[in-house]
């Protein structure tokens, strides 16, 4: 599928007119299918060595070309491990992937780009969505215990991973799944941010404990408590809204909320 014979010295050229050279050639690793993920450093430069763009560790999910000679076949040549150069069309490059916008320094159709691709790594999209979410809770894990360190509190969490901290004991009922409770509560984020507050409503919300109406973090706290007691409940994103964001918290939030547990009917 290569044609002999072009005009850029060290290149080989494919049947769609992409010209390539490869500086490491790893043939018996790993090469892209369509929809697994890429872990790329690449740099865009013109014919005058001037950079356009320079990236590392980007992700990039491998697809079929959208013209002939472009980026994802340049990508299909490639395994695991190699790095090589390319030269693609500049005028097609970014009609296609820069939403038809063209850059002022592409002159005339002719025009060609020169791509320096390293592949460090491939995954499937499964696996690249397990890494995100992997990263994700051990920045939450790291934000927690910064958190802790920081307000020295020296709370173990629940089997759960909820931290209850009781601030003031209560003396009345015992809030128990099945009972309805009225909480005086705030809830913040991590970073001091308040995203709710029954008392600047001016009333406690009241909700029959236990039956799954609030986040799993306030029915395992709330069941801890005393009717007139307070604490601190901080609610790893499992117990809280997980990957799903809610007004003003983001997805995978650990949540702090101020709760005082005002009336157990």
């Amino acid at each position: 599928m290569v044609a002999c014979g072009n005009k850029y010295k060290g290149f080989k050229k494919t049947g769609n007119g992409l010209y390539y050279r490869f500086h490491t050639e790893n043939p018996t690793r790993h090469a892209p299918a369509n929809d697994e993920v890429i872990f790329l450093e690449m740099s865009i430069r013109t014919e005058k060595d001037s950079i356009v763009a320079a990236s590392k560790q980007i992700p990039v999910m491998m697809q079929a070309s959208r013209f002939k000679g472009d980026i994802y076949e340049a990508l299909s040549l490639m395994h695991e491990g190699d790095s090589a150069e390319f030269i693609i069309n500049a005028k097609k490059y970014f009609e296609v992937y820069n939403y038809g916008q063209i850059p002022a320094f592409v002159k005339n159709d002719d025009m060609m780009l020169w791509f320096t691709i390293r592949i460090d790594a491939i995954q499937s999209l499964e696996q690249y969505k397990q890494t995100a979410v992997d990263a994700r809770l051990e920045a939450e894990r790291q934000a927690i215990d910064a958190y802790l360190i920081e307000n020295n509190l020296t709370a173990s969490p629940q089997a759960s991973g909820l931290y209850y901290i009781e601030t003031q004991a209560g003396k009345g009922s015992n809030a128990a799944n099945g009972k309805q409770v009225m909480v005086h509560y705030t809830g913040r984020l991590l970073d001091g941010t308040v995203f709710d507050s029954s008392i600047d409503r001016g009333e406690p919300f009241s909700f029959r404990l236990g039956e799954g109406r609030v986040i799993k973090g306030w029915d395992e706290g709330i069941a801890l408590m005393k009717k007139g007691g307070k604490a601190l409940l901080l609610i790893p994103s499992h117990l809280a809204y997980g990957e799903n964001s809610a007004g003003r918290i983001p997805p995978y939030s650990p949540l702090l909320f101020e709760v005082e547990l005002v009336d157990v009917e």
